[in-house]
């Protein structure tokens, strides 16, 4: 095992001279000449024998090979495919579903969030809304092809104009569109503004947020929750609660101290908007660029 660990610690070192500036293109190309000097590997991109999967950031590296030839993402169930489907599991994974709960996606394009959370957690009553046609066909096709059709209500209605009483639903999860269909200001607002008024109080939104619509509410462009008379935050008891990540009993931490100050990292400098506040960030890739799974709580009641 040292023996590993010391050509481990060769590899990187060879990495690390050979990488001296960031390019994502390069980053392939020298971690192949990399093993082929370390371990006498021959490259061979059309029908290789092993796959070597690395991913570098300012704060920690990690090195995987693929156990199976077929992508952890694919479904058989999944006819039009949209968001990442280990992606949508992630999202619904860290959503606190239970038994009996209302989980709304109130942009579900294709369903694939509401799929991988009805597939794992079937004792909910899950609505899926959307303002395109065409996203909606394409979502009870899937619905129909994983045989959820009767699990799963499909609407045509606007993510800013939702048909449901205030505080009714307890659980909102949603891929928020990367700019191309909403502009990164106003829109942003009204949609948080939305979610913020159909969710209960105690409820959870979970959003997968493009590093644009991070940089939008990091820059406060979002409403931060209002201050009382003595100049503090309302509900400070709550908000301080809901900024720390619940210790999930029985389940040991396995996340990374480097990971989790980053995470920590990226909470700071994210704001609450209104009386949602963030409690946990993920960064993740999306393939040709990344984007943050962003868990928020409702600490009170907004009054919208």
């Amino acid at each position: 095992m040292l023996k590993k660990l010391k050509s481990a610690e060769r590899l990187f070192l060879l990495i690390k001279k050979q990488f001296p500036f960031n390019v994502p293109s390069e980053i392939g190309r020298i971690v192949g000449i990399a093993l082929m000097k370390q371990f006498g590997w021959k490259a061979d991109l059309r029908n290789p024998n092993l796959e070597i999967f690395i991913h570098l950031s300012d704060i920690y590296s990690v090195v995987g090979i693929p156990v199976f030839r077929v992508p952890l993402a694919s479904r058989a169930y999944i006819r039009t495919t949209g968001l990442r489907s280990t992606i949508a599991w992630a999202m619904a994974s860290v959503a606190e579903i239970k038994a009996g709960t209302f989980v709304l996606d109130p942009m579900c394009g294709f369903g694939t969030i509401l799929l991988e959370a009805a597939t794992e957690w079937p004792d909910v009553y899950y609505v899926g809304a959307d303002v395109s046609t065409s996203q909606l066909l394409g979502a009870s096709d899937n619905l129909k092809a994983a045989g959820l059709k009767d699990k799963i209500e499909l609407l045509k209605v606007s993510v800013i104009e939702l048909p449901l009483p205030s505080e009714s639903v307890d659980v909102i999860i949603s891929d928020i569109p990367f700019g191309k269909k909403f502009k990164l200001g106003k829109d942003i607002r009204s949609i948080l503004q939305e979610l913020e008024r159909v969710l209960r109080v105690g409820g959870t939104v979970v959003l997968l947020l493009s590093e644009a619509h991070h940089r939008c509410l990091k820059d406060g462009e979002g409403r931060s929750i209002p201050l009382n008379s003595k100049g503090g935050h309302t509900d400070e008891l709550g908000v301080a609660k809901c900024l720390i990540p619940e210790e999930k009993t029985g389940i040991a931490k396995t996340v990374s101290p480097s990971l989790e100050a980053s995470n920590q990292e990226c909470l700071d400098k994210m704001p609450p908007f209104g009386s949602l506040v963030p409690m946990e960030c993920y960064k993740v890739s999306l393939g040709k660029t990344d984007a943050f799974i962003y868990k928020y709580k409702k600490s009170h009641s907004s009054g919208l």
